[in-house]
């Protein structure tokens, strides 16, 4: 039987360590953040945050 090694990404791991970044994390609908982790996304800045955010939510 083959092992695999599961990885779970962080809210770290997606916005970095910016405080505001992480506080908006914190706001933002769990179906965009599950999404979010799931992905090999990071994001740099609010703007891209919220966008993301906000696609993910309508899905």
């Amino acid at each position: 039987m083959e092992q695999y090694e599961q990885y779970y990404r962080l809210p770290q791991d997606v916005v970095g360590h910016d405080a505001a970044l992480l506080s908006y994390w914190d706001q933002m609908p769990a179906k965009a953040q599950l999404r979010l982790l799931e992905s090999t996304i990071t994001v740099s800045t609010l703007g891209e945050l919220k966008m993301l955010a906000e696609t993910f939510s309508k899905e």
